[in-house]
């Protein structure tokens, strides 16, 4: 490893083994053997986020987990990530995830979606060094989806909130999300702004389930590329994709969107899945 990678993984140990105490800027930056004002620009040169980020979301998933696998008092375990009461700790962990903690625990499923793992030596490796994505051209025929619209701004965290709604409501409307093939479908409206519909494939756009959105997705020359299944690294394949690989390709994109695809028992997060990311082409 190179000597910032080092560094970075020794800070991550030491925030790793601090993790239910408190943990300072100081002292990260002593333990990766950096000032903090340069450590602060490494980290997130290299993570594309803050400390302050990292370990707020490692806290989130770790308290996330033990809501479902353990009996800890709510109270207790605001404590024992850091937050000085119980309302701070539901107010970020709402936040964090779109449910309070005990309707979390309620639910007793785990948004694996939205956990942050903790960072490896592997994971650094693949934010500094891009290989280019495996892509096939192909041909496909026109279908339809349907599903739930982003209402928030849209970034990589609501999406995957919004991920998790529409699994709510494939599963009251009887439908388990983990037979059928899922659709993310990324545009713009007609004021320019771009929106994010949770989607499956379904046979018309007549008599959709209220509140959903349909669209129909037109036979074309798509060309499609697999992703690493690391949903916060989404926006950064994609990213490279658009900036490097498809100029490489001498490919152009076309129409008005791109489309994710994921299979059936797809499970976020997991490094036995893989997802797709199907641009039209001219």
């Amino acid at each position: 490893m190179e000597e910032y990678d080092i560094s970075i993984m020794r800070a991550i140990k030491y925030i790793e083994n601090g993790i239910h105490g408190e943990i300072t800027l100081d002292q990260i930056a002593d333990e990766a053997a950096f000032s903090k004002f340069h450590f602060t620009r490494v980290f997130k040169a290299v993570t594309k986020e803050s400390i302050n980020q990292y370990i707020r979301k490692r806290r989130l998933t770790l308290a996330a987990k033990d809501l479902i696998e353990t009996e800890m008092p709510i109270n207790q375990l605001a404590l024992d990530y850091g937050y000085t009461t119980q309302e701070a700790f539901t107010r970020s962990f709402k936040s964090f995830t779109g449910l309070s903690p005990h309707s979390y625990r309620k639910k007793g499923s785990h948004f694996h979606n939205l956990y942050k793992a903790e960072l490896n030596e592997s994971a650094l490796k693949r934010t500094k060094q891009h290989a280019d994505y495996p892509a096939q051209i192909v041909k496909m025929s026109t279908f339809f989806i349907a599903g739930l619209k982003c209402k928030e701004i849209v970034d990589n965290h609501q999406i995957s909130k919004l991920w998790n709604r529409f699994y709510d409501e494939l599963q009251e409307a009887s439908i388990d999300p983990n037979t059928v093939p899922c659709y993310g479908y990324e545009s713009l409206d007609d004021a320019d702004v771009p929106f994010y519909i949770a989607a499956i494939k379904v046979d018309s756009l007549e008599r959709l389930p209220e509140g959903w959105i349909g669209v129909k997705i037109p036979g074309y020359k798509y060309v499609s590329f697999t992703l690493y299944n690391d949903i916060e690294q989404i926006p950064y394949a994609i990213e490279y994709i658009y900036k490097i690989q498809l100029p490489a390709m001498n490919l152009k994109p076309d129409l008005n969107f791109n489309l994710e695809f994921y299979d059936v028992d797809y499970a976020a997060n997991d490094p036995a899945y893989t997802l797709k990311i199907l641009i039209p082409i001219k």
